[in-house]
């Protein structure tokens, strides 16, 4: 059977301050680490850090909002940690890379890449760590459940976002994958996009060659362009960049288009390559595939707007990282011994 396992145990919430390029000194914030534990210290979950420069002005739409609102208050402040790019570039593991598949609502696909995964060599697994990041399902398709169900061979990292659910919010989604990540090279994946072992041992060629200031963007095979969100890049190029702005959680659209804004601005090249290939799901499919709220609307005006103020210099640049908090596990099928 698929068993839980506590090696990530760790949930630390309220990363602040990566640093792009020219940033503001970011304001230290008096804290206090707060942890609990369920399922007999199986599952940890971090608090939320509160920096003195959040407020209500800056509260994500479409939040569904618990107790006395948002953001959730806890009885001190946490800690900000600062990040640079020699921190992000710490004790990282260089021969191994991340695959982050970022979840929410939508089983189907995953058990797809899953069942994908399971036709991997060892030797090739082994190469990889695979992270689940789950944006906060509802229990009856949570990743937990779908990744326990599945029984994989390899062990897979999964964090759940915990409520109150935070629409669209899969830039504080990666953002939790760049930070837990011990790998230098991590690469974002959607739900609907299977990665092949063809395409793995690729990636892993990239990753092995390439410095830290490039970012690989890879071709869709059965559609014939380059997916515009999934990238391979380095911690560090990452965390200098100023990692995934999450003043866009809450409303539809743009975050790719700030992030690779963001990391051209910090020096990174993007490189596009058409010689490694990834699979994607059909988009009418992946619609009826995916359990979105009828109340999540594709309207991206807001984001829009933010984004072009942010370019002008209008609007600050990120300071505040995981404003919720999250569970962490590790699934592996364990053999019993006699």
């Amino acid at each position: 059977t698929a068993l839980p396992d506590s090696d990530f145990a760790e949930g630390l919430g309220g990363l602040s301050g990566a640093l792009p390029i020219a940033m503001a000194t970011v304001a230290e914030a008096q804290a206090e680490t707060l942890q609990s534990t369920a399922d007999g210290g199986k599952e940890h979950r971090g608090h939320l850090c509160i920096s003195p420069r959040w407020s209500h002005q800056h509260t994500p739409r479409n939040v569904q909002e618990q107790g006395d609102g948002w953001p959730p208050r806890t009885v001190a402040a946490c800690s900000a940690r600062k990040v640079n790019a020699a921190a992000a570039a710490s004790a990282c593991e260089q021969r191994i890379v991340t695959l982050g598949v970022l979840y929410y609502n939508s089983p189907a696909l995953l058990h797809n890449i899953m069942r994908g995964w399971a036709t991997w060599p060892e030797s090739l697994a082994q190469q990889f760590h695979f992270t689940v990041v789950d944006d906060c399902s509802t229990s009856e398709h949570s990743a937990l459940s779908v990744v326990r169900a599945n029984k994989p061979m390899y062990p897979i990292r999964v964090l759940t976002i915990q409520p109150p659910k935070i629409a669209w919010n899969d830039v504080g989604a990666l953002n939790l994958l760049m930070h837990t990540a011990t790998t230098c090279w991590a690469m974002r994946l959607d739900a609907d996009v299977v990665v092949t072992p063809q395409a793995a041992r690729g990636l892993l060629g990239l990753a092995e060659r390439s410095d830290i200031d490039s970012v690989h963007m890879f071709n869709r095979e059965n559609i014939g362009s380059v997916h515009p969100a999934n990238w391979l890049f380095h911690r560090q190029a990452y965390w200098r960049a100023g990692g995934s702005d999450e003043d866009f959680a809450g409303s539809y659209g743009y975050v790719d288009a700030q992030l690779g804004w963001m990391l051209s601005q910090s020096g990174a090249k993007f490189r596009r390559h058409r010689d490694v290939n990834l699979t994607q799901v059909p988009a009418q499919l992946q619609r009826r595939l995916q359990h979105y709220p009828a109340n999540f609307s594709k309207d991206s005006t807001h984001n829009l707007e933010l984004h072009l103020r942010k370019q002008k210099g209008l609007a600050p640049l990120p300071t505040l990282y995981l404003r919720f908090r999250w569970h962490a596990n590790t699934v592996t099928k364990r053999v019993r011994r006699p």
